[in-house]
């Protein structure tokens, strides 16, 4: 749940509700005021917003204040011209619902890069290095988004397991492996067989990345590490899942990359090595831009090596 949700859902005294109205009107006009001006404001005193910051689960009223602007300044961000629960509208002729999603897609991913940060994404990376197995944790379509990053890491011989049954996702994280890793993914962060799976892992020692949204949740607490994806949708009305898939698929394909990086020249042979074998005997495409020889495959792309900090 979002700050301003919590905000606007918890059931406040007078004088403290006076200042979470003040605070909810104002949003990010609050970054210069000080507790007394905006106690001041509400006609109420400065430690009453320090009690606002414990019942909201802050140490202090300095850590709700920076968590609520953050929040605010994400949600301000993108997104200013197209709706991502109803990119289109009765009426709109093909070509402009094509753009539409065009463009919803587009401020997904961007929308999902500007939440990621360098120390974060290092950690999930060297988290998913050293682990000898990756078990991803999801449920419906996630389930279906994440086969893409399972194949991709097949073919840099890194195994990753999911399971297909929702009502097994409990057990597969009973038997994990202890040296492995576990990718869960929830947009809401509160599906509760995804929450159980967790906890099992946490109880195993098992390092959990969480893919979630912004706000807090029961599976994000669980976490030793989140990775934020686009949080604009509604959980129901809405047309589809479009910047939620995209923005899951965004960040999998990061830690894809990241992966590969780590290994440059290995994985890049490993790749074309593989295409020789099983495509051998493949019909040659008539696309000139789609061919290639594979033989030259190699010495096109074989530059790299570290991964960069």
């Amino acid at each position: 749940m979002l700050i301003r949700e919590r905000l606007e859902a918890w059931d406040f005294s007078n004088s403290e509700q006076a200042i979470v109205d003040f605070i909810l009107e104002k949003k990010l006009e609050i970054r210069d005021l000080t507790t007394k001006e905006i106690a001041r404001e509400a006609f109420a005193s400065p430690s009453t917003l320090i009690r606002i910051a414990h019942k909201m689960g802050f140490e202090g009223w300095n850590g709700l204040k920076e968590a609520f602007l953050k929040e605010e300044e994400y949600l301000r961000s993108h997104f200013q011209d197209i709706d991502a629960n109803l990119p289109f509208q009765r009426g709109d002729t093909i070509m402009s619902i094509a753009g539409k999603i065009a463009a919803l897609r587009k401020e997904a991913i961007d929308d999902t890069c500007a939440l990621l940060s360098h120390d974060d994404l290092q950690k999930a990376v060297l988290m998913l290095k050293k682990a000898a197995s990756i078990g991803v944790y999801a449920a419906s379509n996630n389930l279906i988004i994440a086969r893409e990053f399972q194949h991709n890491m097949a073919r840099i011989g890194r195994r990753v397991e999911m399971c297909q049954m929702q009502g097994e996702v409990v057990f597969m994280a009973y038997m994990a492996e202890r040296s492995s890793c576990a990718i869960v993914i929830s947009y809401s962060g509160e599906t509760p067989i995804l929450i159980r799976a967790a906890q099992m892992l946490k109880e195993h020692h098992i390092p959990v990345i969480v893919i979630t949204n912004i706000g807090d949740s029961s599976l994000a607490r669980k976490g030793d590490l989140v990775l934020r994806i686009c949080t604009r949708e509604k959980q129901y009305s809405k047309i589809a899942t479009f910047t939620t898939d995209s923005s899951i698929a965004y960040l999998l394909d990061v830690l894809y990359s990241c992966l590969f990086a780590l290994d440059y020249e290995k994985n890049l042979q490993l790749k074309i090595d593989a295409a020789r074998a099983i495509e051998h005997g493949r019909g040659q495409t008539t696309v000139e831009i789609i061919r290639e020889h594979l033989n030259a495959a190699a010495e096109k792309f074989g530059t790299g090596g570290s991964f960069p900090t």
